[in-house]
């Protein structure tokens, strides 16, 4: 059903759908999300990660939404590709004091997640826009596996 809803469903609808899964499961992880009410600069939110006494850290991730099969392309080889809309993406992205994840809601309806300003900071080619998407889904594990990495470097 959730395939015919979503054929008939315009991008800003599925970005829509996809902040509102993500605040779920970040509330669902005893985290704090704040959507971003100006997302068209390339980051939609925030999660910031609650420490052992369950208060505000001050330690966050911010999140760029995008949902739909038509933003993952697979090449060949099976690789997925994820193409970043604009160039200046790529600067805005790698500037940022905290990471930047990029969050895909694939056709299959699952989330998946990869640091995308860690991969540009290793990257020497900043024209093409084009890159391999290696995401992990985004599970209740997952979020909790992130925060306790990012808050043992903290």
């Amino acid at each position: 059903m959730d395939e015919k809803i979503d054929v008939h469903l315009g991008n800003d609808s599925k970005e829509a759908i996809l902040k509102g899964e993500i605040m779920v499961l970040v509330s669902k992880a005893g985290q704090i999300f704040r959507p971003l009410i100006s997302d068209d600069w390339g980051i939609d939110g925030e999660i910031e990660f609650k420490n052992a006494q369950c208060e505000a850290s001050g330690q966050r991730i911010y999140v760029q939404l995008k949902s739909g099969a038509s933003y993952l392309r697979s090449r060949k080889d099976g690789t997925k590709v994820f193409s970043i809309p604009k160039k200046r993406h790529i600067q805005y992205w790698q500037s940022q004091n905290y990471p930047v994840y990029l969050v895909i809601r694939d056709k299959d309806e699952k989330m998946y997640w990869m640091n995308i300003s860690e991969y540009l900071k290793t990257r020497t080619d900043l024209e093409n826009r084009a890159i391999p998407f290696n995401g992990s889904e985004v599970t209740l594990e997952t979020l909790n596996d992130l925060r306790i990495a990012i808050l043992s470097h903290s």
